[in-house]
């Protein structure tokens, strides 16, 4: 049975009515739902940055080393320092130190080599951290011109000078001529060899099968 006109339009305006409103609905949502995401993507953002903004980045701290050690090592007698500072865990987060960071280097000889270096921020935002670094220490001392074999008293001509790493050097060497001739060999020195105080000994003064000459003088009575 067919429905009047009136009866068909009036059908057709309900229908179309309970179909739009889930559609409509559906888009408030899909936009509500992308102004959501875009506010949270706003915020973590700008919490990101901020957060970043508040560390103090590892390359700044390795440079900030750097910097100490050349400062520290440079008053020492030198012709060349050549300074490595080593990585740290890439997970390592620190928070910006409200003072200035406090710099120490782990070194008892003060000759540099393989060292650490303490950096420490002390106030309300505390933290410490020790890292790895190479200090190499160049200085002009003398070394053996030639082979020098064991028990041989050394003279100047025994000497001549060279551009040495002392910070390899873990024994005691001698840094000046005047500490070295005159001397005696206590083990054959290669040529080049830096003179180690450990090597060389007083001359001998008496060696086995001299003829020696004793002179007593006795007081009066």
């Amino acid at each position: 049975m067919e429905l009047p006109s009136f009866y068909r339009t009036f059908a057709k305006n309900i229908l179309r009515q309970r179909t739009s409103f889930p559609v409509n609905a559906q888009k408030r949502l899909k936009s509500l739902n992308i102004c959501a995401f875009t506010l949270f993507l706003g915020v973590s953002c700008a919490w990101g940055q901020s957060y970043a903004s508040g560390l103090y980045s590892q390359l700044q701290l390795k440079q900030d080393a750097a910097n100490f050690l050349a400062e520290e090592y440079g008053r020492t007698v030198h012709e060349r320092i050549d300074i490595n500072v080593g990585n740290l865990d890439d997970r390592l987060r620190l928070a910006q130190c409200p003072t200035p960071v406090k710099f120490n280097a782990q070194d008892q000889s003060g000759l540099g080599g393989n060292i650490s270096v303490k950096a420490q921020c002390v106030g309300q935002i505390a933290w410490t951290v020790h890292i790895p670094a190479q200090v190499m220490i160049y200085r002009e001392i003398p070394v053996a011109a030639m082979d020098i074999p064991r028990g041989q008293s050394i003279s100047g001509s025994h000497l001549t000078s060279a551009l040495v790493n002392v910070s390899s050097i873990r024994q005691g060497f001698a840094d000046t001529p005047q500490a070295i001739v005159g001397r005696e060999a206590k083990r054959n020195i290669g040529k080049g060899e830096v003179f180690k105080t450990n090597q060389m000994d007083s001359p001998t003064t008496v060696r086995r099968g001299e003829v020696v000459m004793l002179e007593s003088i006795a007081g009066a009575i």
